[in-house]
């Protein structure tokens, strides 16, 4: 039972960060890059959804439909920062400091996703590869997140209206694959403590995203 209420208040939050964003942001002349933020939050929302939907009819498998939804979470991230806002706001004059800086992010993040490779290896090939998988667009787009975070200002301040919104998806990386390893083989309280933790980093990158809205330049 307090396992299916971890799991129920995680989803929760996650649907709420969905619901929050959606709401203030899905409209006429919102930013689409603030928007693929909640998108990504939909995503998570749907991969909470399906881990309280498995808990409560008692499936255990490993791997579920809904372990997509961290894939379609990551890529949203990825997106969100690849391609014109970035063209935007790296014109290639003086960022060649934060273009190498932001290698620290994948770095970290490739060492983050091996570990759980390895720690479900042995307990389930497939899983490890589905992990590995999922994990995969978090690489580059930890790589935006932290040189967009580095960057000097830009003149039209996306960068100033997007900062908070990339360091909540780089902490939502890092507690995503510490959950990653847990589930492996740690107990149900650190998994359940890792999932919610999930939710709020989700949480908060809502949050950040409402907020740039209020800065964003044009």
């Amino acid at each position: 039972m307090q396992e299916i209420i971890v799991c129920l208040i995680s989803f929760l939050i996650a649907a709420f960060a969905f619901g929050f964003g959606a709401a203030k942001l899905f409209k006429k002349k919102k930013p689409l890059y603030l928007q693929l933020l909640v998108c990504a939050a939909g995503c998570f929302a749907l991969q909470q959804l399906s881990n309280a939907v498995n808990l409560w009819c008692e499936i255990k498998e490993p791997v579920s439909v809904g372990m997509f939804g961290i894939f379609g979470c990551n890529f949203f991230l990825l997106s969100a920062n690849f391609g014109t806002l970035d063209r935007i706001v790296d014109d290639g004059e003086n960022t060649g400091k934060a273009r190498k800086a932001a290698f620290a992010a994948p770095a970290v993040m490739a060492l983050l996703a091996a570990a759980v490779f390895f720690s479900w290896i042995e307990k389930d090939t497939f899983c490890a590869v589905m992990w590995l998988i999922m994990l995969l667009p978090a690489l580059p787009a930890s790589y935006y997140n932290l040189k967009h975070i580095l960057l000097p200002t830009d003149p039209f301040g996306f960068l100033s209206a997007t900062r908070s919104c990339n360091v909540a998806a780089l902490v939502l990386y890092f507690v995503m694959a510490v959950y990653a390893f847990f589930s492996a083989s740690a107990g149900v309280i650190l998994c359940g403590c890792s999932s919610v933790l999930m939710s709020l980093a989700v949480f908060c990158l809502a949050l950040c995203a409402v907020k740039g809205a209020e800065k964003w330049g044009i």
